[in-house]
């Protein structure tokens, strides 16, 4: 390495150099070099240091033709998935309305074969009825349709069934964006000769759809698939069958969420009283410094710069240390060596404590490079004694630190462990107290949502809800390898709401849960299904970050809805 040097500089202390071994300190206390220019000092020309950037000259000229520049493959790599994920992206927000996720699963039809001229009254196997009025169908060009026709059904009752039918359960109004949390949903089409059929004028097919919610807080909503939206076509009638009557009836005041109970909430109280007590305990240990920074070797073949400090003692404090050029100078000219800079600056660079940014001054010229702090020989060798001893020190704390943080965390999941076990017990309680009184009601009793329908498509009962609250930060969802899942739909699956509530994109913007329900997230990447188990979700933190959701894949082929189902516990 060729460097130019000063001859016969004057011995500094074993003190002095001991003083200055500590460059994140120096550079904090000199970051900027302040004072009159050096060459304004009275010694500027005889001394043969005058405080001026020592050039070195032993590495290999820098081709400076731009014309040839070589295109970096690290951000052509990065270009070509920026662009293939902007096309997905484009690909996915191009698909029908209706686009089911999954190749080889849907809900399936049930075909009726009805006489057009006559009618029907049709029984579906839920206990959902349809009253077909006679002379209801058309084909596309209007014309009345006589003879048998197919009418196919088919029901969606729980956020299954509404991931794998590909439609939508997302609503906009007013340009607020809510999800459907369902009382029931279903379709109706018919075909004639294997071509679809409208409905006939002034005709409307009466629908009792079989439900499990009672509640008059639903709206009946028609999807509009070109529009991609709902549109809302007012209240549907509930009612229950009349088999009911005198048989005794589940005591609603003791089915109560087992979060709401007043038990529910002290321990929940304690959880975060633990959290907090864990969190002080820690707080209150020794601190550990930051780790020593191991010193580096100048490298053979770069450009280094030299600062010299006689007569002037703000540069002092640099002794021993080079700066090496970096590769990310790319116009770097060996031709600086040649001039005597005005000024020299030392500052962080853009990574903190690895880089530097030095700036060269001449008259109105100014360079900024960006270099790394390195040594050479003895220098090198007396770094790198203080960096073992400095490093063995710090082992010696960090470890004792680690052991005191294993046994609060321990006392921490001791606690925590007591606490779920006494909240099982009350769900255990809750569950036997409604199964009891499950027992006690007619299993004739059931709920029909009421409405007409005056042309073929998707009808569901509905109620508009924001998504859960409780947890919120942003996710970011991979696979065991730590690879980034591409995906574009992602679901979330509340078990205290019958709804199926979409994020679209990965990393997840805003993501939120509730805590205290069953949780369960999925999404669908190149046809393979993967899944957030729900004791997964009790690792999620709020975060100002970006949280990493480790999701499951699932290699298990299904065959049907039910498979599906029963593999995700529904």
């Amino acid at each position: 390495m060729k460097r130019k040097v000063n001859i016969n500089r004057p011995e500094i202390s074993s003190e002095e150099i001991a003083q200055r071994k500590n460059f994140d300190s120096v550079l904090k206390n000199h970051a900027n070099i302040s004072g009159k220019p050096l060459f304004k000092k009275p010694w500027f020309l005889s001394s043969v240091i005058v405080a001026t950037v020592a050039i070195v000259t032993s590495v290999v000229l820098l081709n400076q033709d731009t014309k040839h520049e070589v295109p970096d493959p690290i951000a052509t790599n990065l270009q070509q998935e920026i662009n293939s994920e902007l096309e997905f992206y484009r690909k996915e927000e191009a698909k029908p309305c209706i686009s089911p996720p999954l190749k080889d699963v849907n809900v399936p039809y049930t075909t009726f074969k009805v006489i057009a001229e006559k009618g029907a009254n049709l029984d579906f196997k839920t206990g959902s009825k349809l009253v077909v009025p006679k002379n209801s169908f058309v084909d596309e060009n209007g014309k009345l349709v006589k003879g048998e026709i197919e009418l196919r059904y088919r029901e969606f009752h729980d956020p299954i069934d509404f991931f794998v039918s590909g439609i939508p359960m997302t609503y906009d109004s007013a340009g607020v964006t809510y999800q459907f949390e369902s009382a029931g949903m279903m379709e109706m089409l018919a075909y004639q000769d294997g071509k679809p059929l409208n409905m006939a004028p002034e005709k409307a097919i009466n629908v009792e759809l079989a439900s499990n919610y009672k509640g008059t807080e639903y709206n009946l909503y028609k999807l509009d698939t070109v529009k991609n939206n709902w549109a809302c076509l007012g209240k549907d009638k509930v009612v229950t069958t009349n088999e009911t009557k005198g048989k005794a009836k589940p005591d609603t005041a003791k089915i109560v969420k087992i979060q709401q109970t007043p038990e529910y909430k002290i321990l929940e109280t304690k959880k975060v009283e633990i959290q907090k007590e864990k969190e002080l305990k820690i707080a209150a240990l020794p601190k550990v410094a930051p780790e020593p920074k191991k010193p580096e070797l100048a490298k053979a073949g770069k450009y280094t710069f030299d600062i010299s400090a006689e007569g002037y003692p703000e540069l002092a404090v640099y002794k021993g240390l080079l700066f090496e050029v970096g590769d990310e100078n790319k116009h770097f000219d060996k031709a600086l060596y040649k001039i005597t800079w005005d000024e020299a600056t030392i500052k962080e660079g853009t990574k903190k404590g690895e880089n530097y940014l030095l700036t060269l001054r001449k008259e109105t010229k100014k360079y900024e490079f960006i270099v790394y702090p390195v040594y050479e020989g003895k220098n090198y060798e007396t770094a790198m004694k203080d960096y073992q001893e400095k490093f063995s020190k710090y082992n010696v704390v960090l470890e004792k630190r680690k052991v005191d943080e294993k046994r609060i965390e321990e006392e921490y999941q001791a606690k925590l462990l007591a606490i779920k076990k006494a909240q099982e017990a009350q769900f255990e309680e809750w569950k036997r107290v409604m199964a009891s009184q499950e027992k006690s009601m007619s299993k004739e009793e059931q709920v029909r949502r009421m409405f007409s329908i005056s042309s073929f498509g998707v009808y569901n009962s509905d109620h508009p809800s924001h998504y859960p609250k409780g947890m919120k930060c942003s996710a970011n969802l991979s696979t065991d390898k730590n690879v980034k899942l591409l995906c574009y739909e992602i679901y979330l699956a509340d078990k205290n709401k019958n709804g199926l509530f979409t994020f679209n994109r990965n990393p997840i913007a805003s993501f939120s849960f509730d805590p205290n329900s069953k949780n369960m997230l999925w999404t669908v990447e190149n046809g393979v299904l993967y899944w957030l188990k729900p004791e997964q979700f009790t690792d999620i933190k709020s975060s100002d970050g970006v949280q990493k959701l480790v999701m499951n894949r699932v290699d298990q082929k299904f065959k049907s809805v039910d498979e599906l189902k029963t593999y995700f516990n529904f």
